[in-house]
């Protein structure tokens, strides 16, 4: 697969909880990003005994954590839908819980990652002298998968 630029990937959300249902979901493209960033870390045991081959330390993972973050450029538009999920985040209701929760899908050339998140910050930088931005951040809150292209 050759190079792909960050353009190239598509970030969507649905606001539901942990226990919608995928076909029940109806994706909004977060429009105008600029980073993109999913990443899985799996925690780690120690698994090592006495018996351990050659005093070699051994390791099992036990849990995975995947985070998303993005950040772009503030729009009004609508068809961004930027407002929409920074309310939830602000003001998440009864559909969630009262809980900032959404599922998140990210589709890139070499796949697509699809699950459910829970929002942990919401940030907007106004400056006077330049356009003002927006940054984002979600943990999972539930299965992550990765389907490769």
């Amino acid at each position: 697969m050759p190079a792909y630029t960050g353009r190239d990937v598509l970030i969507e959300f649905a606001i539901g909880d942990e226990n919608a249902t995928l076909g029940s979901l109806v994706f909004k493209t977060l429009g105008m990003m600029r980073g993109k960033g999913m990443n899985v870390n799996w925690d780690v045991v120690d698994a090592t005994g006495d018996k351990s081959p050659q005093f070699t330390r051994q390791s099992l993972v036990t849990y995975k954590q995947v985070e998303f973050s993005g950040d772009g450029v503030a729009y009004t538009d609508a068809v961004h839908n930027q407002a929409e999920l920074k309310a939830h985040i602000y003001n998440p209701g009864a559909g969630t819980e009262n809980q900032p929760k959404a599922w998140i899908r990210q589709t890139g050339p070499d796949g697509v990652t699809v699950g459910p998140f829970i929002f942990s910050s919401w940030e907007s930088a106004s400056p006077y002298d330049d356009v003002v931005t927006w940054s984002t951040s979600a943990q999972s809150n539930g299965a992550v998968t990765f389907t490769p292209a």
